[in-house]
């Protein structure tokens, strides 16, 4: 992390003006950035929040043509180069898609990709557990149950309290129960 992201974090924290370049891509998408150079954050901007701008190439008004190599991250700014266009006409097609596409249709496929992917890593979780559940079923111990057969033997005990002589029921009771 920068010195300067450091520092901006450390502005927002402390609730101090932070200000933030805007540029706008040809579709009309808008970016936001402290800086538009290599190594600092870039979000685009919608009605209610802020997103990282997803990886790939990106052409802005000026003409530039903005690099994301990691989500929200800002790899290079390329000038554009006339002949490179011509080469690549089925990029120009994707150019074409791209400009059709809203920052919202943008965060939408995002979050249907995010939920997709966390849809088939529950899926693939509930597979591997199913299989250890399998592999470790073990035989089914039986329940011990009642047998009214066996008898317990109880004791009645009027025994002699610290050491205190009896009281004629306890002697009686006690040669009564046999003891």
């Amino acid at each position: 992390m920068s010195e300067r992201n450091t520092l901006a974090k450390i502005k927002a924290v402390l609730g101090m003006d932070l200000k933030l370049e805007q540029m706008t891509l040809d579709n009309g998408a808008i970016l936001e950035a402290e800086v538009f150079e290599a190594g600092q954050e870039v979000f685009i901007v919608t009605d209610d929040e802020k997103i990282a701008l997803p990886v790939g190439e990106y052409k802005m008004e000026d003409g530039r043509i903005l690099v994301i190599a990691e989500e929200g991250i800002i790899a290079e700014i390329k000038e554009e180069v006339a002949e490179e266009e011509k080469e690549a006409e089925p990029e120009a097609e994707v150019e074409a898609e791209a400009e059709n596409v809203t920052p919202k249709k943008i965060v939408e496929s995002i979050t249907k990709e995010q939920f997709f992917t966390e849809v088939e890593r529950l899926e693939s979780m509930i597979k591997e557990l199913q299989t250890k559940e399998e592999l470790s079923a073990e035989p089914k111990v039986e329940e011990i149950k009642h047998s009214p057969e066996a008898k317990v033997e109880k004791k009645n005990t009027f025994a002699k309290y610290n050491n205190r002589p009896q009281t004629t029921e306890q002697v009686v009771f006690n040669k009564l129960f046999n003891k």
